[in-house]
């Protein structure tokens, strides 16, 4: 059975807070606290604002033949995040147990620029002028 998660990316007002997902059978961890939806067979539907999570507020869940999706967890992301990937988020599918990968919610810091050494400044040498000139 697969969980699938319909990400709706959000730039919060202050700090992104990391979101961490573990699957563990049919309970979902989002960020420590468990949603539990064994009780739920198939057909059945939660609607959006009957979870009382802060991420999980506007979502609703069904569960089919596929198995559950999960429609509308929130996912906050940097204001300066630019990836595709995390901006316009496909369907994460999660087959297994386990920590779940999300996209990035902000973008990878930039790789620091080295300095560039100091310029060599050659200093001609005087060489002792002959004093005597025919």
């Amino acid at each position: 059975m697969n969980i699938t998660l319909v990400l709706t990316p959000q730039v919060p007002i202050g700090d992104v807070a990391p979101l961490t997902v573990v699957r563990q059978g049919e309970k979902i961890t989002i960020n420590g606290e468990v949603l539990d939806l064994s009780f739920m067979e198939q057909g059945d539907s939660l609607p959006a604002g009957s979870i009382e999570h802060p991420l999980l507020g506007g979502a609703s869940v069904i569960r089919d033949e596929t198995g559950i999706l999960i429609d509308g967890l929130l996912f906050h992301i940097a204001a300066s995040q630019t990836d595709p990937a995390a901006c316009f988020p496909e369907p994460v599918i999660i087959s297994h147990d386990g920590v779940v990968a999300l996209p990035a919610q902000a973008p990878a810091p930039p790789s620091p620029v080295p300095e560039p050494e100091p310029e060599q400044i050659e200093i001609p040498t005087m060489e002792p002028e002959d004093e005597h000139q025919d």
